[in-house]
């Protein structure tokens, strides 16, 4: 079975869909309870179960309870999909500490901690898989969002140190670095009140896509 934070929209809601389709149960992690309903109900319609957890998982009590929770449901964990992000459009002249903090704590210190205490689970029942979601932004940035471009970047280094630490047990610790995709998180791009920077997020986007949309 398959715990995937940041489900309740986007990439992973559609993650969690796509896993249901695979015939996969899944716990799905968010804090919009009425979003992640919808997840929910559409992992049911493709057969599967679903365990629906609600919480913020800046709070890393709450964050080590899901793995707690998903392993008491199915006495497993297959995956585990660090997808829960966070950002706001602020480059270094003028990010608020605060801002700096969350995205830090959302993009990069919370997948840290979930794949250790999901990999204490799959280490007992021989083996596993951690996925994390990066960024294309962690390679390819644009001076806009500079938290989350290191976030992401750090996510990348502690894929390959977690991968080395964990790979002898059986547990595979890989990313994904999806480029620009149409979600939520996404939406500043067309904020009225940041137009500037946005049309200038948004073609930078676009530049980088060989299909150019």
């Amino acid at each position: 079975m398959v715990l995937i934070t940041g489900a309740a929209r986007g990439i992973g809601r559609a993650t969690a869909v796509e896993f249901a389709r695979r015939g996969y149960d899944v716990a799905i992690v968010d804090l919009l309870s009425d979003d992640l309903r919808e997840t929910a109900d559409q992992v049911h319609a493709e057969g599967a179960e679903s365990l629906i957890l609600v919480g913020d998982l800046t709070d890393l009590e709450f964050a080590e309870s899901t793995v707690r929770a998903t392993a008491s449901r199915w006495q497993r964990l297959d995956v585990l999909v660090n997808n829960a992000a966070w950002r706001e459009l602020s480059n270094m002249r003028d990010i608020k500490i605060d801002s700096w903090d969350r995205t830090l704590r959302i993009c990069l210190t919370v997948p840290a901690f979930m794949t250790r205490w999901a990999a204490e689970v799959m280490q007992d029942q021989g083996g596993g898989t951690v996925v994390n979601v990066s960024s294309m932004n962690s390679r390819f940035t644009a001076g806009l969002a500079s938290a989350y471009t290191a976030a992401k970047g750090g996510l990348d280094a502690l894929t390959y140190d977690l991968a080395n630490l964990y790979g002898h047990h059986g547990i595979r610790v890989v990313a994904v670095n999806p480029g620009a995709v149409d979600t939520d998180l996404s939406h500043d791009y067309t904020d009225p009140s940041r137009s500037d920077t946005a049309e200038q997020l948004r073609r930078i986007s676009e530049d980088l896509t060989p299909l150019g949309r």
